[in-house]
């Protein structure tokens, strides 16, 4: 008598299937690593803590990514990517110039209130880069003029609807973006701070509450109308 285990036959996987759990795995193993880099920095970063960190095993993470520097590299171009697309989208809306910039201002700052790992990360970067590449490979200058060129073509159209004050458009949106993320570092450590003095959640809330608005005051201060 013949048996049948159609039930225990696996079918293999489509092409589709494999690309959607390669894509996963990347995603999961990226998310992990930037959590490992904001708390470490990239010399004391290693493979086997963002492995698990992600819930999975080293090997599985060096068949996706060859060394440490490929991984950092591929996660640098990731959140680099992500951010200036971002940056770009926000921009190329219709409405006030200035009520944009007013609301990336308050969209970023809050996110490093929820998500503290993406602004260590933007605080270690500047002083990892050199791990990741030469600078023939990488320019850190060339890199910020490209995304903050959505600001200053902001900026301009400002001016040309009054609602943004007169003058450099380029000088401008750097300035803005240098207040924004000076302000997005100093709400990230006044919370570890305040945290690390016992202070109760609703007082945590309460001082950056009241600390966020004037980070967002000082960004916007840049480009007021007199």
């Amino acid at each position: 008598m013949s048996m049948k285990n159609e039930g225990l036959i696996m079918s293999p996987r489509t092409k589709e299937q494999n690309e959607e759990i390669r894509k996963q795995r990347t995603q999961e193993i990226l998310q992990a690593a930037i959590h490992v880099y904001a708390e470490k920095g990239y010399a004391a970063s290693e493979i086997g803590e963002i492995a698990e960190r992600a819930g999975l095993a080293r090997g599985l993470v060096y068949h996706y990514f060859k060394n440490k520097q490929t991984l950092f590299r591929e996660l640098f171009e990731y959140v680099m990517e992500k951010t200036q697309q971002f940056t770009k989208t926000h921009f190329e809306q219709e409405g006030s110039a200035f009520d944009l910039f007013h609301t990336y201002a308050r969209i970023v700052c809050r996110q490093v209130l929820e998500e503290p790992a993406v602004s260590r990360f933007f605080t270690r970067i500047s002083l990892d880069v050199h791990y990741l590449y030469t600078a023939e490979q990488f320019s850190p200058f060339k890199w910020v003029k490209t995304f903050l060129q959505p600001m200053t073509q902001a900026v301009e159209k400002g001016m040309e609807q009054k609602t943004i004050r007169t003058g450099e458009a380029s000088l401008m949106a750097m300035q803005f973006w240098g207040a924004v993320s000076q302000g997005m570092n100093y709400l990230d450590q006044t919370k570890q701070d305040l945290a690390d003095q016992g202070a109760t959640a609703q007082e945590i809330n309460e001082q950056l509450k009241e600390l966020f608005e004037q980070v967002i005051e000082s960004a916007l201060f840049v480009i007021r109308p007199e």
